[in-house]
């Protein structure tokens, strides 16, 4: 089976995104799927760590949620797994990512020769930036003030 945009790409069941023009799909077009908090206003909000201004890190649109990008050279994004032994560096499992379509282990982000790069793992409901699919295991450079989804979570990186 599978699922049309309105621009009549074909998709595989289940897509929140159309893979060819980026369109989000109708609820109705997957499996439904409960959220893990029906009222959204009940799901718990990981406290974000503090992050020095002018650090490389990631901002959530959704919620203003930072996410430093210093300390490490490569960080895991995804939603944590205690049965699979999964804990990414950047946790969006308290950002809505399961509702959101967040896949375990969705994307790193990682810096190389001055400037970061962001690579999608072959995620489920794959990675954006600037509403540009990413090929999988594709590192695509990343500036300051790009927009990037993960899923449907929306983040902007900022680099200063």
């Amino acid at each position: 089976m599978s699922v049309t945009c309105s621009q009549g790409h074909e998709n595989p069941d289940g897509s929140m995104y159309c893979d060819q023009c980026g369109e989000e799909l109708s609820a109705t077009a997957g499996p439904s799927v409960a959220p893990a908090y029906p009222d959204a206003s009940a799901a718990p909000a990981a406290p974000a760590a503090p992050v020095a201004v002018g650090a490389p890190r990631l901002v959530l649109k959704e919620d203003g949620a930072e996410f430093s990008l210093e300390g490490k050279s490569e960080f895991l994004i995804g939603r944590e797994d205690p049965v699979s032994n999964i804990y990414p560096d950047i946790d969006l499992t308290p950002h809505r990512g399961e509702d959101y379509g967040v896949s375990r282990m969705h994307a790193k982000i990682y810096a190389q020769g001055g400037q970061y790069l962001l690579e999608d793992l072959n995620s489920t409901n794959s990675t954006y930036i600037n509403r540009q699919k990413l090929a999988a295991k594709t590192p695509t450079a990343i500036k300051d003030g790009d927009e990037i989804r993960f899923g449907k979570v929306e983040a902007t990186f900022r680099a200063v």
